[in-house]
Order: structure tokens, then sequence, then C-alpha cells
């Protein structure tokens, strides 16, 4: 089975695929082993065509009854329907369960579960029995990748090469190792390598065009995804990432237009819609506002818990606020709240720097947000915090005090999350028995943030009418 990208756009599968979708259009009744229809449900899955994936599998059944490769087929649409649980049980009923192919499903499996000591031990072992210039091999790096043994992985692949240097399912692994450990000078030179004995090669043209993404080199990024698109038109990733770059560039004429296009293809997506907004937004639209609350009733629908709701109705509070329509924003604020989504997805307003909140994905984060999101493991009540501090700094003072309160409410320690609260108030000209209240706790608590907000020479034993009485915040 080969499931990458790189294989994808081989003459070898070009030609059975277009087989394959002239006997469809044909309706005639022509044969394939079942590794050729593993190839193109695995294409299929690639390309999230749910449809044909379901059409493929309904034909392998058809034409191999009884296969175990069959089974395997539906384990891998389990996976790529994140329905890992599902997929260990089939696994277990295997008639030649220690085979590679099959143990690569389940470490596949174990690392969609998390479970990465168990990915990392089957994909150990699979490295064990193979020869480094395998595919089972390169898959089973992959894997080891995947689990965050980038630096185990750069030491088995250097070890290859030292007897297979020009091994390029090596050289292809020791990039995106590379890339892991941020070492991207490296892997760009690896690419460009790559790039010289193939240049009309996708794949790694997007490769390329994503570690500069990734170190936010925008227009060297856009460069490479635009050769990528010239090479072949109908690779809908570069286009899209095409759009990102437009957006982080402020082209927002272009990449409103691209992610429109990208909207008409995938009406189910709300990214493309969320960038709309965004870009009528920051080119002083004003029907951003609207906008932001159609991406947010298309998030609802998701359920009751989604960081894109969250996000557009938290750019929605915000744009309301600077029109000056105060409480208006705090209904909108109040109801983004209602919206939070688990941590994971959470943390990435941890990386945002822009006025407006983004939408984040796999694909479009950089690696300035990486290394602030994963420094650590995140709290909600953290979260919230570093919230209310963007949103003093951008100016909406009232709509940081109801999330710090938000903070406050799950925090274990209220001391800093109170110095914020007293800024805040002080900032509004509301120094009523609240402003005093917080200033106590913080100084009792013994808050550092306190002092340095509102610039007095930290004393431990200060009161808070002495605190208040020598603030200096102009």
């Amino acid at each position: 089975m080969n499931n990458d990208k790189g294989y994808f756009e081989t003459p070898e599968f070009r030609a059975l695929l277009r087989k394959y979708e002239q006997m469809k259009q044909e309706n005639s009744g022509l044969y394939f082993e079942t590794d050729q229809l593993t190839d193109i449900l695995s294409y299929y899955l690639f390309h999230e065509k749910a449809q044909e994936v379901e059409e493929v599998y309904t034909l392998a059944k058809r034409l191999h009854p009884g296969s175990p490769e069959i089974t395997k087929m539906e384990i891998r649409m389990l996976l790529s329907y994140d329905r890992p649980e599902a997929a260990l049980p089939l696994l277990d009923k295997l008639q030649y369960a220690e085979d590679e192919d099959t143990l690569l499903l389940k470490a596949e499996a174990y690392l969609a579960l998390k479970d990465y000591k168990t990915a990392r031990k089957i994909a150990r072992e699979i490295l064990r029995r193979s020869t480094i210039t395998d595919e089972v091999s390169y898959e089973a790096l992959e894997i080891l990748l995947d689990c965050g043994f980038a630096q185990d992985v750069l030491s088995t692949v250097n070890e290859g090469l030292l007897r297979h240097p020009d091994s390029r399912n090596l050289l292809e692994v020791k990039a995106e190792s590379l890339i892991e450990l941020q070492r991207t000078d490296e892997a760009i030179e690896i690419y460009n390598r790559l790039l010289d004995e193939e240049p009309y090669s996708t794949f790694y043209w997007e490769q390329l065009g994503h570690i500069y993404f990734m170190i936010r080199r925008f227009g060297k990024a856009l460069e490479c995804f635009e050769y990528e698109s010239t090479i072949d038109d109908k690779i809908e990733y570069a286009k899209m990432m095409q759009a990102y770059c437009y957006h982080h560039l402020r082209d927002y004429e272009k990449s409103s237009k691209l992610f429109a296009s990208l909207g008409d293809k995938y009406p189910k997506s709300i990214i493309p819609d969320f960038y709309k907004a965004l870009a009528a937004a920051y080119s002083g639209n004003t029907s951003a506002i609207n906008d932001f609350k159609r991406v947010a009733v298309k998030g609802m629908a998701k359920g009751a818990s989604n960081i894109e709701t969250m996000l557009a109705l938290l750019n929605v509070a915000m744009l309301y606020y600077k029109t000056g329509a105060t409480d208006t924003a705090i209904i909108y604020l109040k109801e983004a709240m209602q919206y939070k989504p688990s941590c994971d997805s959470l943390k990435q307003i941890i990386a945002n720097n822009s006025m407006l909140y983004e939408l984040r994905d796999k694909e479009n984060m950089t690696f300035p947000d990486i290394n602030v999101s994963e420094t650590k493991e995140w709290y909600e009540y953290e979260i919230m915090f570093e919230l209310s501090k963007q949103l003093i700094n951008k100016n909406f003072p009232l709509l940081a005090l109801y999330t710090l309160h938000i903070a406050r409410s799950t925090a274990p320690d209220t001391a800093e999350i109170d110095a914020y609260i007293a800024y805040v108030l002080y900032r509004c000209d509301n120094k009523n028995e609240d402003f005093r209240r917080v200033i106590s706790s913080a100084l009792n608590g013994r808050s550092d943030s306190l002092f340095k907000l509102f610039n007095v020479p930290y004393s431990t034993d200060i009161m808070p009418e002495d605190f208040i009485s020598r603030i200096k915040v102009d």
C-alpha cells in the first residue's frame, strides 16, 4: 500500500486512477486487485472524498469477499474518520496480525488514541524487521515523527543515509524531522536538492512552501505555492495556502477572492467564510459584523462547544465595541463564552497577535504560534487570563473585565488576576469598593503585577489605602 502524496503524483498511480474513474464513468466491469483498490481508497481518504471512499470500499467487498484486505480498508476508513477505538477490535480479528502492514495500522490506531508509548514500540518493531529503505520503514519513521520522537528519527535516518546517501525516502524523512526540530535552513537545503532532481514535484514545492510559511516568510511561501499551482492547478491545498499568504501579506482583496473560491467548492468548511470576514474587517468593510455573525451561525451547527463560533462571536463583540456599542459588545462576548471548547482548541488564543482573532488549524500555524501554545499544558483559567490581557492591550477594557472574572472563578490563586481587575477598574474610572477589595486581595497574594501595572515601587507591607495614594498611572 502507498498512501503518501508523492506516490499519488506518480504516472503509475495516475494511470490506475484514470482507469478506475473511466470504469465508473462508463459503468463497465473492470477487475482491480485489492492492493490497487487500497491505493485508490487511500487517495480518496487523503482528499477527504467520503462518497468516493464508500464506492471503492463497496467495490472491493464485491470483488474480494472475505479478503482480510477488506478489513484493513475498513480500519483505514475508521482511522481517517477519527474513530480509532472502533478500529482496534477489527485489528485483533485479522488472521495475520503481525505482518508489517497490520502492525502499521495498529501503530496508527494507538497514535490516534495518543498512546505514544505503544505506537513507538510498534514502529520500532517494524524498523527492526525491515530494511531502512523499505516503504514500510518509511511509514514507521513517519509514525515516530507523529509521536514526537523527531531526534530519534533523525539519528536513525542519518545512519541509513551513510549506507544509502541517495535514498529519496530517507532524505524526505530527514527533512521532516529537521522541520519538527525547527532546523529549517537544513530542511530547506534538502528540498532544494530534491527539487534540482525533480523540479516539477508539487510535493516538494508544497513542503518547501510550508517551511517558509512556518517561519513567517510569507512572500517566499507564496512563490512556492504558486509554482505548485502552475504545475497542477487542481491542487486545492496550494490555493488555500496562497490565500493564507495573501492574508498575512495584507492583500485582503486577493485573499478574499481565493477564500471565496474555496468556500464555493467546500460549502461546509468554516475557514473560508471566517477569513473572508477577517478580510472585510481589515479592509474597513461595514459588512464584517454580519459576516462574522453568519460564521457563528454556521459554527453553531457543529454543536455546543467549538472554537469557530466562539472566535466569530468574540470578533463581533470587538467590532461592536469599536463602534461605541459597548452594551451590545458585552452581550456578544457573553454569548461567545458559552461556546468555549476544550483547552486543546482554546489555547490557539494564546498565540494570537492580531487585532481580531484568527481561526487556526494545523495548516496555518507558524513556529512562533506553536512555540507559545505548546510550551506547557494550559488550563482554562490561564487561557482566559491571557485572553483578558490581550483584550486590555487591544483597548477593550470592559470586555477584559468580563473575561477576568471568568478566569478568576476557577483560578487556584487569584492575586495576579485581581491586580488586572484593579487596573481595568482604575482605567475605567471605577474606583469603588470592588476596586479597593481587589487591591487588597492582590497585595495579600504578593502580586508582582499590581505594582508594575500601577507604577508603584514594590513594598511587602504596604496597606491598600497607602498603595492607592501612590498610583502613578497616567
